[in-house]
């Protein structure tokens, strides 16, 4: 049985923290930039380490770039096992 690709929605790395102390990325390097909007829960990292993170807010880089701050919620299994035992999901 093969394993469903992790579709990231922003490439980050979590251990990259600017001085407002969140996860920052570019928001050029998402492939579809509209699913990144703030106060929007998305899965960013990797295909082999994903994470899901609130966006915190969008700002103007250099050289016209976006940057955005990303406030880390944990692992996608950590958050789906907390909403089972919350009985907000079946699993």
């Amino acid at each position: 049985m093969s394993v469903p690709l992790v579709d990231v929605a922003l490439p980050a790395d979590v251990h990259m923290i600017d001085d407002t102390g969140y996860v920052w990325a570019v928001l050029g390097d998402a492939d579809d930039p509209s699913r990144v909007q703030v106060g929007h829960v998305i899965v960013a990292g990797d295909r082999e380490e994903p994470f899901l993170a609130r966006v915190v807010d969008i700002v103007d880089g250099a050289g016209g770039t976006h940057i955005v701050h990303l406030d880390a919620l944990g692992v996608p299994e950590q958050l789906v096992d907390e909403l089972g035992r919350a009985n907000l999901l079946e699993i």
